[in-house]
């Protein structure tokens, strides 16, 4: 293989779609370089010539000269990778070998790699590979967009030039592999995680026979100031975020999720009303979960709320939703599935943090597994934590505040409001899930993504969010200054932010550039071609060539001849029954299929009438907005028929299941009344 197949190669393992918006890690080893070379007879002797030979076209002398000489206009030459990366592979493998060196010895591991005299000093222009790997972060964050994966050009220690190449070897692709079981044994959540303290307690308790004994020594570490260390817990969560709840546990593919506590407070009654939701990054199941305890004591049902969410969870013994004040908060929960497939935790803490549930689109307050920075929060404590608790409470918050909650918490337990937190020095070594972020993480959350990594719809953009920063941290978009009005860490792109141009998001600390990520958005979209695109039949089988049977390819369908749409499948009606669609104001409606759909106005309800009972169905955008409202109706015909169907039909009509939508449904009736 000549250079330029082996830089392809090797770029091609680590960059790759299925890796978009994922982090990426230029973990090099002598096994992955043979295996690499494997399907072409090369070994890793082949690699090595390779190297000293350097790409076709490269004239001057010296190794590092020769790396520095092919990235020149390389993006000019139509290459599919970065001409560099074989070098920056050399540069990894060089850290990661053993034998008889000096702990800190870098340039001689990489001398004895390149079949060199070991000689004392810095390799020649080692000092200037610092451009090659900003130029690889550059190529994959603002030019693909992070399409084959997001690379970052961290550097570890004092040593700033080899710490760059080290800081791609503090996990080893059989350690990265095993993470998924470990955060599974762990109670460990991807969508809300604790402080890094915290998650490097649980890896060094659960990942003993996983993990290194160099990785494991580096978990146990307590400085937060250790470079090394920080960088290494970096690394884990990022895999962590990117974890959606698969595992293997004896031989089986388990999804893991967890169980989350929401709260709505009555202040005046002092009365609090605590529920579960599951929380996952899977997809979840098109059906209703059945979830039961382990000694199937008990068992309950959920289905997708939004996103991440479920629905509370709801008893099957008596349909009602659960009080999650019966559980042991101190000892966790654990629910699976009826099939085994699925397993919903509640870690076991004596300390719950709640925040507001609007950032999550839900009512109430949400549990978290991390204390909030410069934002109000509500704890829920053991009686065993109070003493300390209340310590730091009084000294290192604001507005702290015993709530004296009198009914709907477990017994023993004490719920506390905080303005904000400003240290926790006093608290995070003995109740971690109290302690700040150590590590700066910009991330992008929300948003409608389009095709793989950092392209969003214009019209959805995502939010950025800021953890563990301070006030000297800023974040600029483009150079622009973003205010985090809102509240503290969370920007929003300003709304007269341009489509089709990349944008280059920067947290920097005075002229220091923190954290950096790039997104594009995007106004004008055009289906991919269908001869492009993988083709399934109506089975999913994935076809091959053109058999003019129907077919599919995401929103392209062919082969098939498609029916009108018949409304009689829209609501469950029998015969020659009527469908009436109704409008917020008195006055809209409209009867199919005599009349058309409207187009001046959106239906709110959708109803059915025939020899017997009729039915009702939401159709509504969202309940905030489809309440009665005054109406400009001049018809009153079309008033009579509004009243008719809402008020003097009232009793031949069934109501909506839902709670929410029979009070709506009231409303309704309440307002025809009047008419």
């Amino acid at each position: 293989m000549d250079y330029l197949k082996w830089n392809n190669s090797i770029a091609a393992h680590f960059f790759k779609n299925e890796m978009a918006g994922r982090s990426v890690h230029l973990y090099v080893t002598e096994e992955l370089i043979t295996d690499i070379g494997q399907e072409s007879g090369a070994d890793f002797s082949d690699f090595i010539a390779a190297i000293k030979t350097g790409p076709h076209g490269v004239t001057r002398q010296g190794l590092c000269v020769k790396a520095l000489q092919s990235r020149d206009n390389w993006q000019q030459r139509e290459l599919d990778y970065p001409p560099y990366i074989a070098y920056l592979a050399l540069f990894v493998l060089a850290a990661g070998i053993e034998g008889d060196f000096a702990t800190n010895s870098y340039y001689p591991r990489l001398r004895k790699l390149l079949g060199e005299e070991s000689t004392r000093g810095q390799y020649p222009s080692f000092d200037r590979m610092s451009k090659l790997w900003e130029d690889l972060e550059k190529w994959s964050n603002e030019d693909k967009s992070g399409e084959l994966g997001i690379f970052n050009s961290h550097s570890i220690g004092k040593r700033k030039h080899i710490g760059l190449p080290i800081a791609q070897t503090l996990l080893t692709e059989k350690e990265r592999r095993a993470l998924p079981a470990i955060f599974a044994a762990a109670d460990l959540d991807p969508i809300s995680y604790p402080a890094e303290g915290a998650i490097a307690l649980l890896l060094a308790k659960h990942g003993r026979k996983q993990l290194r004994k160099r990785t494991l020594d580096l978990l146990k570490e307590t400085s937060d100031s250790d470079e090394i260390r920080q960088a290494l817990l970096e690394w884990i969560i990022d895999e962590l975020r990117d974890w959606d709840g698969t595992a293997e546990d004896s031989g089986k593919t388990q999804i893991y999720g967890i169980l989350r506590l929401c709260c709505k407070l009555d202040s005046i009654a002092k009365r609090a009303t605590l529920s579960l939701r599951c929380s996952t990054k899977h997809e979840f199941p098109e059906d209703d979960f059945l979830l039961s305890l382990e000694d199937n004591s008990q068992s309950f049902s959920c289905s997708e709320n939004s996103g991440v969410w479920s629905s509370t969870l709801i008893s099957e013994s008596d349909g009602k939703t659960v009080a999650a004040s019966e559980f042991n908060w101190r000892e966790g929960v654990k629910m699976r599935s009826a099939d085994s497939k699925w397993c919903f935790k509640l870690p076991a803490s004596p300390i719950r943090v709640f925040v507001d549930g609007d950032t999550e689109g839900l009512p109430g307050f949400v549990e978290v597994r991390q204390l909030p920075t410069q934002k109000p929060f509500y704890l829920a404590a053991h009686q065993e934590c109070l003493e300390l608790l209340t310590i730091w409470g009084e000294l290192s918050c604001q507005g702290f505040e015993n709530l004296q909650i009198i009914d709907g918490l477990p017994s023993g337990w004490h719920l506390f409001k905080a303005q904000a937190a400003c240290s926790d020095e006093l608290i995070k070594q003995e109740y971690p899930i109290l302690a700040f972020p150590t590590n700066v993480r910009l991330e992008l959350a929300g948003g409608i993504r389009l095709e793989r990594g950092n392209k969003f719809f214009k019209f959805a953009p995502p939010k950025l969010f800021l953890q563990g920063g301070s006030e000297s941290i800023k974040v600029y978009c483009n150079n622009q200054l973003l205010d985090s009005r809102n509240s503290a860490g969370n920007y929003e792109l300003p709304a007269d932010t341009p489509a089709e141009t990349k944008l280059l998001i920067e947290a920097r600390s005075g002229e220091d550039i923190i954290r950096r990520c790039s997104l594009l958005l995007l106004e004008n979209y055009s289906l991919p071609s269908q001869t492009n695109a993988q083709q399934f039949d109506r089975f999913g089988k994935l076809q091959t060539g053109e058999n003019g049977s129907a077919g599919v390819a995401g929103a392209w369908v062919w082969g098939v001849d498609f029916p009108d749409f018949n409304f009689n499948t829209f609501l469950p009606i029998q015969g020659k029954q009527r469908i009436f669609f109704v409008g917020k104001e008195p006055g809209q409606i409209a009867t199919w299929p005599a009349e058309s759909l409207p187009t001046d106005w959106e239906p709110v309800w959708a109803i059915s009438k025939g020899r017997h009972r009729g039915q009702v169905m939401f159709c509504g955008t969202n309940l905030s907005d489809s309440e009665p409202a005054l109406s400009n109706c001049r018809n009153r015909k079309k008033m009579r028929e509004w009243k008719e169907i809402l008020w003097h039909d009232r009793k031949i009509i069934s109501p909506p299941d839902r709670s929410n939508l029979r009070a709506l449904w009231k409303q309704f009736q309440k307002e025809a009344e009047r008419v």
